[in-house]
């Protein structure tokens, strides 16, 4: 019976996708923790508030990161305490309110981006062409199989 569940917890795709998330998340947050103090949530905001080109919702940054709410929220109060996310409650209904990086936190992320990239490259320098063109295509289409 072991042998079985190794076999198919091997097979799982949810559960390789996981494990290589969690790996290559770990080379990412040491970055961002030693350079900027954040963790893993804040900095996950905070790259989803600088590739959106509007302002977001709380709602929208727990679409986007695939995070729970009580995390999104906790990260929106560290980052607006720095001083780098700015607020704004919608006229329409004052239960929402709209979330943008201020400059300060454009410029952190700026700063940060470059070495977050370089952490990811030496862990996917590794693989070759064809692996990274698949990893890039098999991503994708994960993206768009899950969106339906």
């Amino acid at each position: 019976m072991g042998g079985m569940i190794e076999q198919n917890q091997h097979l799982l795709v949810s559960n390789r996708l996981i494990r290589a998330a969690t790996a290559l998340g770990r080379v990412t947050s040491r970055v961002h923790k030693r350079e900027q103090g954040l963790t893993s949530p804040e900095f996950a905001v905070l790259l989803a508030l600088g590739s959106e080109r509007s302002k977001l919702t709380s709602s929208h940054i727990v679409e986007l990161t695939a995070m729970d709410k009580t995390k999104v929220s906790r990260a929106v109060a560290s980052l607006d305490q720095r001083g780098w996310v700015s607020r704004e409650r919608a006229t329409s209904d004052r239960r929402f309110e709209y979330l943008a990086l201020t400059e300060d936190g454009t410029a952190a992320l700026t700063r940060l981006l470059p070495k977050i990239c370089e952490a990811e490259l030496a862990v996917l320098k590794n693989l070759s062409e064809d692996e990274r063109r698949g990893l890039e295509a098999g991503l994708k289409g994960l993206d768009r199989a899950i969106s339906h």
